[in-house]
């Protein structure tokens, strides 16, 4: 998908002091007690939001507000007051805002909205509570009034301050209602609550709990679990140190194009390390979607088969599957319950929780982030599910889902404190386990073995540095913390104490699932460390912390509303500050339903600059001082008299005095000059940017001189001055003009020159013939002993020439005709000459050797029979040297025509090749 990009920053109807500011700040006329400045050591997430409406904690209030309500109301306030009025503070702020009262006493840390929108937790350092959410009409009716809402506390003896802390709060997303809250406290205790309005135990006790540390440590099904009750004193145990729970997570939403497994699994993270998974974890009563029994039924029947023709497979695997497959036939004996949808259209199936093998399942892990285990403090996990492989579900002739692009392993991501972020991928994969009865193992077999407690480790894929190079010397660790991204499936937002950052795997997540479903251990090692090198996590940084790195920076939250916001709205807070983004809607471009005909002007040459956050005064420059109020406190404890200008006695007192003076003083100073700091470095950034501006805009002057002319004053009308010289238009005219003549001259002498190459045959491509008819003059060249600079002129000549005899039907036959009779009557030729040659030979020894005979017997005087004939026998023999004499005549006369043929082809072939 194309990169995120921002249409604005720091949008001006959450600046100070529109109503949408207001929002976040606390209220001075507020009765309510100040909240102790209490340091929290976890993440914070006080921003929770149902649709467009926004859900803020404040101390320990609750506000509720609309985000179209505040947008409007910012919009007039701007057009009433202007940008550049100077801000009353005694002026009454419109506020559009609504307190929702609650029975919380403690500072809020954490806010969740549930699915279905009934609920909403409200999480303290300890404690945990559930308020009853009217519906948006009601809330949205009252006005501005505080509204009361119906609270209920969650687990009155499990989340209290003589318990263990609360690290996170979820909603299941396989629950029915949407209303079943899991609880996941430091000392690794889960609890899961089905939460129901009318039945008030439903919040006073959990319908599971189990105790991770003693899970961890069991080796059968029938050992206690439970978590700890309250009053109940505690052993020491070295699992308190490395299971002390940071982060938790499931492992998938729920929906139809996941793994059947993902939305089952709790994920949880410890502080030290190590990642441990619950697979399944479900509710009493769960849903199913349309896919996940069917994909979880051939995965588990293909690896029963498996296991079971699989001579080499372990005790433990073959439990599993066992396990597996009674767990997933409980499940199909059961008459699934048809209950409404997310909408009115369609039905979801709901199941009861199998009680077979159990209702805990096994601790699978740990699951080491890395081989050296040496990452830091682990603050937060998200876990992107596998894409369900529907190629076993449906035949390939049916198109029964689309196709998505999507990995088959899932992505694990870890946020550590030092702001650095481990991609890891999970390549086995988590399935459903639980630990073996007692049973079992006596009748079976089973043994409880080291290979239970085998280590897995997750491939770190990459590791994206989130952390400040630009100041080192600033030394903050935060809490990171994940936020699921509405854009995309593979796309996550994570919140530093440097700002919100947008995390897309998309750029390497294509290419590794063609490798992983392509799979070849021929060049693996190359093709991965390429992937490795070349592709990365693409990185966006959507808002940026103006000042100094904030620590209580809470998580972002992701509002997608095209209509009412017009594009995704991603909001934070720091310091009771409104951080905010609008994000553009991102669309493919094979979109199926992007329109053709754009009626958005097309772009200039220059991409549009990135927006830029506008210049937000600082906290320190409207904050009022304390030191009035810390005087007023002295007087009346009588530290001061009555005049602040008399005289000062010398004591401890007022040594005391001054030094808690000074240190209100000093720290108000400091924010003073921070802040001051932070502007002059904004004015010099913006004369820095205001030279290079007027730099730039120079050299165009400059270059815009010397196409014109020289830079002279008066209006084009006054085209000629006294000297007769034209004006900068007239001059610009006649360059035009030349250039104009200049091109058409061009053009008419390419047109010449193209024309001439053309007759001469190099105007196009040549045919098969005439490739033909080259390859046949190559092969004859290098027949008649032709070779080097020899035969390529030749062949460039018969290029030449047969692209010439190609112009007419008549020439390419005679071409044809003419290149194979040559070829033939030269191989003629040499074998006529050698065979006539040979019988030349012949001739002439025989004749020498009749001569020679007919000396012999000459000299020896033979008789009168042998005298007739020596008389006959020379006439014959003058009659067939005769005859051979002229037989031999004729060979030559053919043997120099051929030459000469040859000869004159060659030199017509380079008369045309000099042309």
């Amino acid at each position: 998908m194309p990169a995120t990009k921002i249409l604005a920053r720091d949008l001006t109807w959450l600046s100070r002091p529109t109503p949408g500011f207001q929002l976040f700040q606390p209220d001075p006329q507020s009765k309510s007690p100040k909240s102790p400045d209490v340091r929290f050591d976890g993440p914070l997430r006080k921003l929770a939001h149902r649709g467009a409406e926004v859900f803020v904690a404040v101390g320990t209030e609750l506000r509720w507000a609309e985000l179209e309500q505040l947008k409007s109301a910012g919009e007039v306030w701007d057009r009433s007051h202007g940008m550049d009025e100077p801000v009353d503070e005694e002026e009454e702020v419109d506020r559009r805002y609504r307190v929702l009262k609650t029975s919380v006493a403690r500072p809020i840390q954490q806010l969740s909205v549930s699915p279905s929108g009934d609920f909403i937790a409200i999480l303290t350092s300890h404690t945990c509570h559930v308020a009853s959410l009217p519906s948006s009409s009601h809330l949205t009716s009252g006005g501005t009034e505080p509204l009361r809402l119906r609270t209920f506390q969650v687990g009155p003896t499990a989340h209290v301050l003589e318990q263990s802390p609360l690290v996170s709060a979820l909603w299941h997303p396989l629950s029915p209602s949407g209303n079943c809250l899991v609880t996941i406290t430091r000392d690794a205790c889960v609890r899961l609550w089905e939460l129901d309005r009318n039945d008030r135990s439903s919040f006073d006790e959990p319908s599971l709990a189990v105790d991770l540390k003693k899970l961890a440590n069991a080796s059968t099904a029938q050992a206690d679990f439970s978590a700890s009750k309250y009053g109940v004193n505690k052993g020491f145990s070295p699992d308190s140190v490395e299971m002390d729970v940071h982060a938790s997570c499931f492992g998938g939403s729920g929906t139809e194009d996941e793994s059947g497994w993902a939305a089952m699994t709790l994920w949880v993270a410890m502080g030290e390390g190590d990642v441990y998974a619950l697979c399944p974890f479900l509710p009493s009563k769960w849903r199913a979607t349309s896919t996940l029994l069917p994909s979880l039924s051939t995965s588990v029947v293909a690896k029963t088969r498996a296991v079971s023709h699989d001579p080499q497979a372990s005790e433990d695997e073959k439990r599993v599957a066992e396990q597996q497959t009674r767990w997933l036939a409980d499940v199909d004996e059961q008459d699934a319950i048809q209950v409404p949808g997310p909408n009115e259209f369609e039905l979801t199936e709901v199941y009861a929780r199998p009680g077979r093998p159990g209702p805990i399942p096994k601790l699978q892990g740990p699951f080491y982030v890395g081989a050296d285990n040496d990452i830091g403090e682990i603050t937060d996990i998200h876990v992107i599910a596998a894409r369900l492989n529907d190629d076993s579900l449906y035949d390939d002739d049916e198109d029964m889902m689309d196709e998505e692009s999507g990995l088959s392993v899932g992505v694990v991501c870890v946020a550590t404190s030092t702001s650095k972020i481990h991609v890891c991928l999970d390549l086995d994969g988590v399935e459903a386990e639980w630990l073996p009865s007692k049973r079992a193992m006596r009748t079976a077999g089973y043994t409880f073995t080291d290979s239970d407690h085998e280590d897995h480790n997750l491939l770190v894929f990459e590791t994206v540095d989130l952390s400040l190079p630009n100041k080192p010397d600033f030394d903050v660790e935060g809490w990171p913390t994940f936020t699921l991204s509405p854009l995309d499936h593979y796309e996550v937002l994570v919140t530093t104490p440097a700002g919100v950052y947008n995390l897309d795997f998309n750029p390497w997540t294509l290419m590794l699932e063609n490798e992983l479903a392509h799979a070849s251990d021929t060049g693996a090692e190359f093709r991965l460390n390429v992937l490795l090198e070349s592709m990365q996590t693409s990185l966006t940084q959507v808002i940026g912390v103006p000042a100094e790195p904030a620590r209580g920076i809470n998580a972002a939250l992701a509002i997608l509303e095209p209509v009412r916001l017009g594009g995704c709205l991603i909001l934070t807070a720091a310091t009771n500050i409104a951080l905010s983004a609008l994000l553009a809607l991102p669309v493919s471009p094979s979109h199926p339903y992007a329109p053709t005909d754009h009626s958005i002007a097309p772009a200039g040459l220059l991409e549009a600059p990135e927006p830029r956050a506008p210049y937000a005064p600082a906290q320190a420059f409207w904050t009022a001082s304390q030191l009035p109020a810390f005087a007023r406190q002295a007087a009346e404890k009588h530290l001061l008299g009555p005049d602040l200008r008399g005289s000062v006695r010398y004591s401890s007192a007022t040594l005391q005095l001054m030094t808690d003076a000074h240190r209100i003083l000093a720290e108000e100073t400091h924010g003073l000059g921070i802040a001051t700091s932070d502007l002059f470095r904004r004015c010099e950034r913006m004369r820095s940017e205001l030279q290079d501006q007027i730099r730039r805009v120079r050299e165009l002057r400059e270059k815009r001189e010397a196409v014109v002319g020289e830079y002279g004053g008066g209006s084009d009308a006054d085209s000629e001055g006294e000297g007769g010289t034209l004006g900068s238009r007239d001059r610009i005219e006649m360059r035009v003009n030349d250039a104009s003549e200049r091109t058409i001259e061009l053009n008419e002498r390419l047109e010449r020159l193209r024309k001439k190459t053309a007759k001469l045959g190099g105007g196009r491509e040549l045919s098969s013939r005439e490739k033909a008819w080259a390859g046949d003059v190559e092969r004859m060249s290098r027949g008649i002993g032709l070779e080097g600079g020899e035969a390529d002129g030749l062949a460039q000549s018969s290029v030449l020439l047969a692209t010439s005899h190609s112009k007419s039907e008549g020439g390419s036959q005679a071409r044809d005709a003419k290149v194979p009779t040559l070829a033939a009557r030269l191989q003629t030729v040499h074998a006529l000459h050698e065979r006539l040659t040979g019988e030349v030979q012949v001739v002439v020894d025989r004749t020498k050797k009749e001569k020679d005979k007919e000396k012999d017997e000459e000299s020896h005087g033979a008789g009168d029979a042998h005298g007739t004939e020596k008389t006959s026998s020379p006439a014959m023999q003058i009659v067939g040297t005769e005859f051979r004499r002229r037989k031999l005549a004729q060979v030559m006369e053919l043997l120099a025509r051929e030459t000469a043929l040859v000869e004159g082809v060659g030199e017509r072939l380079a008369r045309l090749s000099a042309v």
